[in-house]
């Protein structure tokens, strides 16, 4: 058996002069150790606490996010907390194609934040001057997020939180439009009944429908009778000036329309009354595009429309002005080609609602009181006019929002910021600057530079600063157009 060599006690008394004398002349290498030893806890201690602080701040802040319902709030939300996930500035787009259009930014002018971003162009991380650039989308692939960091992140860390915030984003857009449509849907029943009351009497629809074909051509005047009080007749204009009469039903209903013409109606402007007569009748719901009904709506406002701009000479081709101005300003934003033709056709019949009453007093240098609130309300009334063709041509949100402004100043509803649909903000910014460079009875024509001057100031005012830039862009394309159209 080996003894142990410790035991030795000349072995031990020189092991015990080793360490005094490293003791006496290395102490300050057992003190370098604790130090080390005592900083390396500290830092683990204090990455610990950090990382539970940060946790801390995500929960608290995603608490916060669930609170948020409108896009808005959520877009100013992820702003407002950039610095919880360690970033300086921040951008978030939303797709339109192959492309990425930017919604909002924090701060666009000192990092150059652009406004679009190709999708071959992204890459997950880039520098951009001083900054970091991480690129991170959402996992449906609607919307991407460009973080900016003057120092480097570990992405990882915070990249979670950020696809969650841009799944949330995403679905309140989709939640957005579908609140649009329901909301405008289920339009108040009491605010347009009083206003058509004011607008146009009793029999509200009825009296709106008559003064839609009174404009077609060669009509003298109309006579509505109800079958269930025959002592209750109704003259339109003056009948007697017609030479012909031409009697329509009017289905579900008890009325029966005699319209007197100067010459006989032709077999397609029967067939195209009686549809449109039907609309008075029926809320119809299950139709198709290429439903004959619909068509010959369409083609009454538009007649409607027409007749309605020919009253007065400041308003000729109105409607046609917005719409070449709202598609090309949708066309710049890469919108999809439906929303561009739900655009172009809710641009067309915007002002549809001014049928009637309000047709009188458009040219006056002044109106009182109770005529600018029938104008205030003429929103109202149109967008419940196309109602009947939204499951088709959803241009009731466009026609009931045109004249809401991003900054809450606008009407009936006083609306703000991403509560408005941004087909209806297109149409906004169209009709705002078609007005200026149109004149009035009480002021003279805007020149194009003025206009684009005065809209160039007004972006997160009057409509979303991306719109605005969109119409900036297309404003060359926009003025010839116009300038052909008035050449005509």
């Amino acid at each position: 058996m080996v003894n142990n060599p410790l035991e030795n006690p000349l072995i031990r008394e020189k092991l015990d002069e080793v360490i005094f004398f490293i003791a006496i002349n290395f102490w300050w290498v057992f003190l370098l150790f604790a130090v080390i030893f005592f900083l390396l806890s500290i830092k683990l201690f204090k990455d610990k606490a950090l990382l539970k602080y940060k946790l801390m701040q995500f929960n608290k802040a995603f608490l916060e996010l669930a609170k948020k319902g409108k896009v808005g709030e959520i877009e100013e939300f992820i702003i407002k907390n950039r610095s919880i996930f360690g970033l300086d500035e921040i951008a978030l787009y939303i797709r339109r194609g192959d492309i990425f259009v930017l919604e909002v930014a924090s701060n666009e002018g000192k990092v150059g934040i652009k406004n679009r971003l190709y999708r071959k162009d992204i890459t997950p991380h880039t520098k951009i001057g001083n900054f970091n650039v991480y690129y991170i989308e959402s996992v449906d692939g609607q919307a991407l997020l460009a973080a900016f960091s003057r120092k480097e992140l570990e992405l990882e860390e915070i990249e979670g939180f950020l696809r969650l915030f841009l799944s949330y984003y995403t679905k309140s857009f989709l939640l957005l439009e579908e609140y649009s449509v329901s909301n405008v849907s289920n339009a108040s029943k009491e605010v347009f009944s009083s206003m058509m009351r004011f607008q146009s009497g009793t029999e509200t629809f009825l009296k709106f429908v008559i003064s839609l074909l009174l404009k077609v051509e060669g009509t003298t005047g109309i006579i509505l009778l109800n079958r269930e009080k025959p002592n209750k007749i109704k003259v339109f204009k003056d009948p007697k000036k017609g030479k012909y009469k031409k009697r329509f039903y009017i289905r579900n209903t008890p009325y029966i329309m005699d319209i007197f013409t100067l010459q006989p109606l032709t077999k397609e402007q029967i067939s195209e009354i009686g549809s449109f007569l039907d609309m008075a009748g029926i809320y119809f719901e299950h139709i198709n595009e290429n439903s004959k009904m619909v068509t010959n709506y369409i083609h009454f406002l538009r007649l409607s429309n027409r007749a309605l701009e020919l009253q007065s000479p400041y308003f000729k081709n109105h409607s046609k002005k917005v719409q070449i101005v709202a598609v090309e300003v949708a066309k710049n934003l890469f919108l999809d080609e439906h929303s561009i033709d739900t655009i172009s056709l809710g641009a067309e019949l915007h002002d549809i609602g001014m049928v009637g009453k309000i047709e009188s007093f458009l040219d006056s240098k002044t109106i009182n009181k109770k005529e600018l609130d029938l104008i205030k309300y003429h929103p109202i009334v149109g967008s419940v006019i196309v109602e009947p063709i939204s499951n088709i041509y959803n241009i009731a949100p466009i026609v009931k929002y045109h004249h809401e402004r991003f900054d809450g100043s606008g009407y009936p509803f006083g609306l703000k910021g991403k509560d408005i649909p941004i087909h209806a903000q297109i149409v906004a910014l169209a009709e705002y600057y078609v007005g200026m460079t149109s004149p009035r009875a009480y002021r003279e024509a805007f020149s194009h530079e003025a206009a684009l001057e005065d809209i160039h100031a007004q972006k997160d005012k009057l409509v979303e600063a991306q719109i605005i830039q969109a119409f900036l862009d297309a404003s060359d394309g926009i003025r010839k157009k116009l300038e052909v159209l008035d050449a005509e």
